[in-house]
């Protein structure tokens, strides 16, 4: 993302030289001395938008600096993004640039490049239907209509919103980009988890069964798949309450024993002891727990 006291460049693409001229002295306002210099950029000014913009701009701006690069026709500013596809944020484009591609397909071509450009259609009432241009470009985010003649303040403040817009978009994507990778670090951690937790069931003689936080079978060790009779695809993902018939212990919490009623699908009942263990140093968060079964006696 660009700071605000570097400049941001943006594509003006038009046939007209005179229209270049003055996009620049509106976004790129300078001190002019020569009289004869401002009389002739206001009369140029006044015959192609109908009106005299600010002298000054600098509120107008809101403390952007910005740079024009130009192209006279929509292959050139075609071929500008694709030596640059990631320079531009926003991009001026005449709908009528003879004898050459119109500005339709050459928002077309921008966007097969960089897509996420804002770009601003210059056209007369006499071109385009918003229906045509719909149909031809869809209702992009990104796409905004300006009606000529326009004025020096329509495209100053044009300018300047869509920066912070771009801004916050940019800001965004870096967040959203930021928590996937962050995502991804938390899921191998899950990952490697389960995969420790499953290696210490299987090393524990004593039926156990692997709990998250709400009770919900997780996994299960040999011994508690032969203690209960079932494979593990028929005890993963029970509540361990439908299993376990009368545990009080709280989930989740601290270690706790309870006396329980095993329910069995074999159709035996046994009494038994569960010892709830927390695994890891803050239970709460983890959400796992291990549940430690040892059988008495036979019912």
């Amino acid at each position: 993302m660009v700071s605000e006291a570097a400049s941001r460049p943006i594509l003006v693409v038009d046939d007209n030289p005179d229209i270049h001229v003055l996009m620049e002295r509106m976004l790129v306002p300078r001190s002019i001395h020569d009289p004869e210099m401002v009389r002739g950029l206001q009369a140029l000014e006044s015959r192609l938008f109908g009106a005299e913009p600010p002298s000054e701009a600098s509120d107008v701006l809101q403390g952007f600096r910005f740079s024009i690069d130009s192209a006279h026709s929509g292959s050139d500013g075609i071929a500008l993004v694709e030596r640059n596809p990631g320079k531009y944020f926003l991009a001026f484009v005449d709908m009528r640039m003879p004898p050459g591609i119109d500005g339709i397909q050459t928002i077309k071509g921008i966007w097969s490049v960089a897509p996420d450009i804002y770009t601003v259609i210059c056209t007369a009432y006499s071109d385009y239907s918003w229906d045509e241009i719909a149909s031809e470009l869809g209702c992009a985010p990104n796409l905004l209509i300006l009606r000529k003649p326009f004025e020096a303040i329509e495209v100053r403040q044009i300018a300047a919103t869509v920066a912070r817009m771009y801004d916050s978009l940019s800001r965004v994507k870096a967040s959203v980009g930021e928590l996937e990778e962050e995502l991804v670090i938390a899921m191998e951690s899950v990952s490697q988890l389960e995969e420790r937790s499953r290696a210490l069931l299987a090393e524990i003689a004593d039926p156990c069964l692997l709990l998250d936080r709400d009770g919900e079978i997780l996994g299960a060790n040999p011994s508690a798949h032969e203690l209960f009779g079932v494979d593990e695809e028929l005890l993963y993902g029970r509540d361990v309450a439908s299993v376990l018939a009368d545990v009080q212990a709280p989930l989740p919490g601290a270690r706790a024993v309870a006396r329980s009623r095993l329910v069995c699908p074999r159709g035996r009942a046994l009494e038994a002891s569960v010892t709830l263990i927390p695994l890891g140093a803050q239970p709460d968060a983890a959400g796992e727990f291990l549940a430690k079964i040892r059988v008495t006696h036979p019912a």
